[in-house]
């Protein structure tokens, strides 16, 4: 079970009574995520869904050249860790669990194959 940090725990209970005070909630949050993309594109460069459109293209493409591989086993960096550090000019890939919690599948295979260059730190 993931503990909450107070702040999210603070921004849930706001969430909770928006939704229960304002019926017209749903307009607003959407009429709020179109003001943000719209100012998160500096002086309005990019038109709307453009910045996305340009996501799954990149997606695609990163794809095609990845299935045109041999490889053995391939997996995506963020199914197997959380971060990738250089230790003496060695990459090691490190995975942050809770005390008690297991390493998925994916892990467990990535672990035994990678030995020393794949660290979980239990906190």
């Amino acid at each position: 079970m993931v503990r909450k940090v107070p702040k999210e725990i603070e921004r849930e209970n706001a969430w909770k009574s928006r939704k229960a005070n304002n019926p017209d909630w749903k307009d607003q949050c959407v009429k709020a995520r179109k003001i943000g993309a719209k100012k998160s594109h500096k002086n309005n460069r990019m038109e709307n869904g453009q910045a996305k459109a340009m996501g799954k293209l990149s997606r695609k493409f990163e794809n095609e050249v990845a299935d045109g591989l041999k490889y053995e086993l391939l997996f995506l960096p963020q199914s197997i860790c959380d971060r990738i550090a250089i230790i003496n000019g060695k990459p090691i890939l490190i995975e942050i669990k809770h005390k008690g919690e297991k390493l998925r599948p994916k892990q467990k295979q990535a672990q035994e194959l990678l030995g020393d260059s794949y660290m979980v730190i239990e906190r």
